[in-house]
């Protein structure tokens, strides 16, 4: 409930980039766009670290071939939008609802999408790992060929999700409300520990790597 006080504001606070080339800065500049009206938006190539997009509309916007670090989309409305080829390196997609948008050959590392709906949405060659899922609607996704590891979908729905083709490795799906109708085959068949060095080493690089822009985004700035 404080986190839903805090992110309400009236409508003369809003900040409403006023083209796409100016939410892009804004973005960048990790201005709070909390509310903001980005329908249509063309966002792509977008590389940016803590970008505020709270409730922010998004339908249809194009966000694809980026690289988001840690951004909060809280309670966004992402429905019909391009995030294909994007990289997701943590942050908030908590009730994100990602209804009928595109995030097929995209990355979601160490992201918290619990609550997040995924209904109708095309996943397929997407790549999630060490991510929160708990509650998150699957219900309609284009799971085929995904690659997923590390994940909690306790409460997760994936009713009439097409998983031609996705392979796993540490998902309990006895925890989901409605598992897949098809048990995923394993990723590749390595032992347990090799699994959680691979792992251990993958998101150390992405700690890496989201250290590395965010320092040469200091450097830039100062």
């Amino acid at each position: 409930m404080s986190q839903e006080i805090k992110i309400e504001k009236k409508a003369s606070e809003v900040i409403q980039p006023a083209s796409a080339e100016a939410a892009r800065e804004a973005v960048r500049g990790k201005k709070d766009l909390s509310g903001a009206d980005l329908r249509n938006f063309d966002l792509q190539n977008l590389n940016a670290s803590g970008a505020i997009l709270r409730k922010t509309d998004l339908t249809g916007a194009d966000i694809s071939h980026g690289l988001l670090i840690n951004p909060n989309f809280y309670k966004a409305t992402v429905h019909n939008a391009a995030l294909h080829h994007t990289v997701f390196l943590g942050g908030d997609l908590v009730k994100t609802d990602f209804k009928a948008a595109d995030l097929s050959s995209s990355a979601l590392l160490g992201v918290d999408a619990r609550e997040a709906k995924f209904r109708g949405a095309n996943l397929r060659n997407a790549g999630i790992v060490s991510a929160d899922l708990r509650e998150a609607d699957f219900t309609g996704a284009n799971l085929s060929n995904t690659r997923l590891a590390g994940l909690n979908v306790e409460g997760a729905d994936f009713s009439d999700a097409e998983v031609t083709g996705m392979r796993a490795f540490n998902v309990d799906w006895s925890k989901a409300s409605v598992p897949p109708e098809e048990s995923p085959a394993p990723l590749v068949e390595l032992p347990t520990w090799a699994w959680s060095v691979l792992i251990g080493s993958l998101i150390g690089l992405a700690g890496v790597l989201i250290y590395g822009i965010t320092r040469r985004h200091r450097q830039s700035d100062s």
